[in-house]
This record gives C-alpha cells, structure tokens and sequence, in this order.
C-alpha cells in the first residue's frame, strides 16, 4: 500500500503550484510538448492537494520536494546561462533572472515547508 500523508490546505503552497502549472500550460509547444504536459498537470494536482488538503501520497510529497530542491541548486547556473545568452539584451536578461530568483524563492519556500511535513515520515 501506496503510504499516505495527511495535509492541511496551504493556499500559499498552492499558488506556487498554480503558478508553475500555468507558466508549463504556455510552454506547449513543439519538442516541448510532452514535458510542459507532464510538469503542467504535475503541478495542478500538487496545487488542488494544497488546496483541499487530507490524504496525499508520500512518493507524490517526495517528488516535489525533490523538485523543489533541483530548482534551487539549478537557479544559480540558469541565471549565468541566462547572462551569457542574453549579454547584448540586458533588459530581457534582468527580466529572466528576476523570474528565475522568484521561482527559487517559492522553490525554497516549498522545500522548508514540505521538508517539515516530510521530516516524520521518513
């Protein structure tokens, strides 16, 4: 049996997810596709369980914060890839990085939270 861990609703933690959720809906496109797909219901899911709260599997809690996790270690080397891409753009550029520095700030919001709801179950 699949081990279950009972949430509060969080509506923070859900925006965060909604958030993601609808930034992955606009990347459908192309090669993309299936990717953007995934992550975008992913993310819906994760937003209506923080939402509704009760049961919620514990691999799903896990993946999630794993991901989290990625976003913030990966946040650094995407902005400076960001930099080097858009060196003759530093509008665009400051505009990217600001985005990925929010995303990280949720990402490590999401981490601690989950990390606590976490903690027993492991």
């Amino acid at each position: 049996m699949q081990q279950q861990v009972n949430i509060i609703p969080n509506p923070q933690i859900a925006i965060i997810f909604k958030g993601w959720a609808e930034d992955w809906a606009k990347e459908s496109q192309g090669d993309q596709k299936d990717m953007a797909t995934k992550f975008h219901t992913v993310y819906r899911i994760a937003a209506e369980a923080f939402i509704k709260g009760g049961e919620v599997d514990l691999q799903f809690l896990n993946a999630l914060f794993e991901d989290c996790k990625q976003k913030l270690e990966n946040a650094q080397a995407m902005n400076e890839k960001i930099k080097l891409a858009l060196k003759d753009d530093d509008e665009r550029a400051q505009a990217i990085i600001a985005k990925v520095n929010t995303t990280a700030q949720d990402a490590a919001h999401v981490v601690r939270y989950l990390g606590q709801l976490l903690m027993p179950a492991k």
